[in-house]
């Protein structure tokens, strides 16, 4: 039996829940939000810009635009792409369901597509295929999971890409950074996220003009004044959640650092054993999510972890697919990932006894 064992079946040893996720908050997050309240910063103004500069900076993207939601974000993002009723978007049965909200307020279609095989990402083959309709003006690609996608194998046919790198920003490649492959990027700061402002998202750009059209339209500014009868898009991100972002966003690398680690340990575990995993690149990948793909019943599986009082979820609580009530066979890579796929806790608070419990855990299924 090794130490690790040892100490894992240690009688002694009350073994408490391990919780699914909780999030990263210093001290100095709390104290930065609690300054902002103090100084009544209740509305949007200069620690929301100062948060968009911050960011720009960070990641050298030109322009940089706050929303209150990541749902916002999208909206904002297809109204400057001048999206029209009836055009349809690409989408993955994977991505973010605030994309399908958004494409539905535009009173546009979906066009989802299936995941390639062993993959976390949109299958290319398939994108290729349901861009020979020309009604399709837009693809949104996302890196799910915190897997990289690289957008050089994917052929958009001059499609305008919005590319969402909520799960990896903060991370690099010899060949590409994510954030800095589409037409317009956004990045979710909601709490299940790599960094957070409770809720809300940015929206990048190198380009001036789409930019421009964005503020215009965030704002209810010429060239797209407010008509009568149309909604005003409240869209502000508040002072307060803007002081924890530009806090969220000093921790950064210490946040990546550690979600790596613990990753390299459970992809140890799975080597010689029945579970898999779909991510390429240890030394890149951000992990935002850490899942594993476990043979047999989803429902087994998950019962066995909650013996060992280990928190799991879904990968997603429903694909689009399933949503949209599209037929299953269409959408085979999605529907077993979403089968089979099960998320661990990988949060940066976890202990050093926490993660083998699950890393154990993990080498013992079947």
């Amino acid at each position: 039996m090794s130490a690790e064992t040892e100490v894992l079946e240690k009688p002694s040893r009350k073994k408490t829940d391990i919780e699914f996720h909780k999030p990263t908050l210093s001290r100095e997050d709390l104290k930065t939000v609690l300054e902002a309240l103090v100084e009544d910063h209740l509305s949007s103004g200069s620690v929301t810009h100062k948060f968009e500069k911050a960011f720009s900076s960070t990641f050298r993207t030109k322009q940089v635009v706050s929303a209150n939601s990541l749902t916002a974000a999208y909206h904002l993002s297809l109204l400057a792409l001048e999206i029209q009723p009836g055009d349809k978007i690409a989408i993955s049965t994977f991505a973010p369901l605030a994309a399908l909200d958004a494409i539905f307020l535009m009173q546009a279609q979906p066009l989802v597509v299936d995941m390639g095989k062993h993959s976390f990402h949109m299958c290319p083959e398939r994108l290729a295929s349901a861009l020979e309709d020309e009604s399709v003006k837009a693809v949104v690609l996302d890196h799910t999971f915190g897997s990289l996608a690289d957008f050089s194998k994917y052929d958009f046919k001059n499609r305008p890409v919005i590319e969402d790198f909520s799960e990896t920003v903060g991370a690099r490649t010899e060949t590409f950074t994510p954030g800095k492959q589409g037409k317009i990027s956004i990045c979710g700061l909601s709490i299940e996220y790599l960094i957070t402002t409770g809720n809300g998202a940015l929206i990048c750009t190198d380009d001036d003009s789409l930019a421009k059209k964005i503020r215009a339209r965030k704002e209810g500014k010429d060239p797209y004044p407010r008509k009568e009868g149309q909604p005003r898009l409240d869209y502000d991100m508040i002072d307060y959640q803007a002081a924890l972002g530009i806090e969220q966003l000093s921790n950064l690398g210490v946040i990546l650092e550690r979600k790596r680690k613990i990753a390299q340990v459970y992809l140890q575990s799975i080597q010689g054993s029945q579970v898999g995993s779909h991510f390429n690149d240890p030394n890149s990948e951000t992990f935002n999510r850490f899942v594993i793909i476990a043979p047999g019943n989803y429902e087994q599986v998950e019962r066995y972890f909650r013996s060992l009082q280990i928190g799991t979820r879904r990968t997603v609580a429903e694909p689009i697919h399933h949503i949209l009530e599209l037929s299953n066979s269409d959408f085979p890579n999605g529907e077993r990932l979403y089968q089979r796929g099960h998320c661990i806790p990988i949060y940066p608070n976890l202990t050093k006894d926490n993660v083998q419990r699950i890393s154990q855990a993990i080498r013992r299924i079947y």
